[in-house]
């Protein structure tokens, strides 16, 4: 890939070498390439710093979805060169400094020295050739794609293997197109015959396990909290000691996956029961997300108040207009804050948590609220206790402060909304918009990665349930259809969320990574990369279901996909 990389650069050098030996002016050829090797130079050393700083907070490299996200510089620029990666600004000029003073001392220059046309024409030829050989990696069939390269389960070897030169060109001249499906495992009978057994259910059942059919909701979507710092479900003790006793006052689902790795991926799972897609999203696409089903539009429909909250800005991926057209009554973000303390994204925790419960104390009931935290998102930077010092990873130290602060602001939410007088009427739904790569720095595409807690508590809750754990395979896209189940509220216009208190409904659990998904079903977990086009890990081998699952796993990708292509199309 980096000969293919280095052919591409080389066309336009070479196409003017040929020129130059047909009559072009020697002094232009010699200006041309000169300049044209400086500004290729720093091109190079500016993606690959990019790269770099994007690795480090997402796990992959530039991709579509990082390109789409230029549209706010505001908030992607930070990313890319935050105080934490400020040195690779350094790197970008250091390099480009070193290369353009090699190239200098190599003197490199054009003499159209007298030849014969033959030879001119046999030379302009040949080097044709080799730059489109080289460029599309040989004279095989297929030129070369991400696949060659990517040849591990570790995402870190398979990325550095990605040339950055050539993975930005191939993403800017090479763009999807939108109306194909680039995952056609199977003819379109047999993909959506799978995905009708995979969410066959004979009896459609529910176990109540609230005290009344029409309580307040409130969802809290913890920014990037992931199961590795939670301690009472494995992860690293010390940090959220508050959730822990937050979990003893409720119903904890110990095996529950976020749908993506961003908040918007998170916010259409929850709200439209819309599974994540690995290279692209629905909320992009006007005319399409408005259509989407949400909870705000049933709740409105069912005589509740509804609300959303968020302590920053949300006109980053189409975020609030997606929520406007879901319906939502009160939208509160960054401009509705009295703001004391921030991160970069907006207002501390503590100050979106202590809003939102005065705010309630002036809505009318029934209510359905969802609230989003911030605290947590990288780049760490909010001025918090700094409790955990000790990791030479400066980021790792910075998650490890935030998570526990967000963590003692949520308990002090509860122990407030405890003395309200709604609190006797509420269920609260606990989770993650998504997962994080911190503390542990996992790989993108690993089952641990995407593990998020989900919460029931609350009064509405009944007492049986309280202080216990399931080990149902739950995703965020299930929190739909359980909800309006407890409600004994029509779900079938969410026809990918089940509910998790049928006993006879299938659980399993889909996430979506940079082109690949992972699968969680029973007590099995497996990982297809599509890279690869291969399974680059299964947590039991010996399972004798394991090709079903995988089958199901790609009609879901498929048919989901597909249903993002079609949506809104009559």
């Amino acid at each position: 890939m980096d000969i293919s990389a280095a052919c591409y650069i080389c066309v336009f050098p070479v196409l003017v070498l040929i020129a130059g030996a047909f009559g072009f002016s020697e002094k232009r050829v010699n200006t041309f390439i000169r300049w044209e090797t400086y500004v290729m130079i720093f091109v190079c050393s500016f993606v690959a710093s990019s790269d770099a700083g994007l690795f480090s907070f997402w796990g992959t490299k530039l991709n579509a979805r990082a390109l789409s996200a230029l549209a706010y510089p505001k908030e992607v620029m930070p990313m890319l060169f935050s105080a934490q990666t400020i040195y690779l600004m350094l790197l970008v000029i250091i390099s480009t400094v070193v290369f353009v003073w090699l190239f200098k001392k190599m003197k490199i220059s054009f003499e159209n020295k007298p030849v014969s046309q033959f030879k001119k024409y046999v030379t302009a030829i040949s080097l044709i050739a080799f730059c489109v050989v080289g460029a599309r990696g040989g004279v095989q069939g297929t030129p070369i794609n991400r696949n060659w390269v990517f040849f591990s389960p570790n995402s870190v070897l398979n990325y550095s293997a990605l040339n950055s030169f050539w993975n930005v060109a191939d993403l800017i001249f090479n763009p999807r197109n939108p109306q194909e499906n680039p995952y056609k495992f199977f003819d379109d009978k047999k993909a959506n015959e799978l995905l009708a057994q995979m969410h066959k259910c004979d009896n459609d059942s529910t176990e109540l396990i609230l005290t009344t059919t029409k309580p307040n909701i409130i969802i809290i979507l913890l920014e990037g909290f992931g199961t590795d710092g939670i301690s009472c479900m494995g992860g690293e003790p010390d940090l959220t000691p508050r959730f822990t006793e937050l979990a003893k006052e409720g119903l904890l689902f110990e095996k529950c996956y976020a749908s993506g790795q961003r908040t918007e991926q998170g916010l259409l799972a929850v709200l439209s029961a819309c599974p994540s897609q690995p290279v692209s999203s629905i909320i992009k696409e006007f005319g399409k997300f408005d259509k989407l089903p949400s909870l705000f539009k049933v709740m409105n429909q069912n005589n509740y108040h509804t609300s959303y909250y968020n302590g920053g800005s949300l006109q980053f991926d189409n975020v609030e207009a997606y929520l406007r057209s879901s319906g939502v009554t009160l939208l509160v973000s960054e401009g509705d804050f009295e703001i004391k303390e921030r991160t970069y994204w907006g207002a501390n925790d503590n100050e979106t948590l202590d809003k939102h419960l005065k705010d309630l104390s002036n809505t009318p009931q029934p209510f359905f609220s969802v609230l989003s935290t911030i605290t947590t998102h990288e780049f760490f930077d909010a001025n918090v206790p700094q409790l955990f010092t000790s990791h030479a990873d400066k980021l790792i130290n910075g998650f490890r402060n935030t998570m526990h602060f967000t963590d003692s602001c949520l308990y002090s939410y509860f122990q407030f909304a405890k003395t309200q007088a709604w609190y006797s009427n509420t269920v609260f739904v606990i989770t993650a918009d998504h997962a994080s790569q911190f503390p542990k720095r996992r790989n993108i595409y690993e089952p641990e990665r995407h593990r998020i807690p989900l919460l029931l508590l609350g009064s509405a809750l009944k007492s049986e349930w309280k202080g216990k754990r399931s080990a149902t395979v739950a995703s965020q896209t299930d929190i739909a259809a359980t909800l309006l189940a407890q409600m004994q509220i029509e779900n079938k216009l969410f026809p990918r969320s089940k509910n998790l208190f049928n006993p006879y409904a299938p659980h399993f659990a889909y996430y979506a990574f940079d082109n690949g998904i992972g699968f969680i079903y029973d007590n099995n977990e497996l990982v297809y990369d599509n890279n690869q086009q291969k399974v680059v890990f299964v947590k039991n081998k010996a399972d004798s279901t394991q090709n079903y699952w995988l089958q199901c796993a790609k009609a879901y990708l498929q048919t989901n996909f597909q249903e993002n292509i079609n949506y809104g199309i009559k």
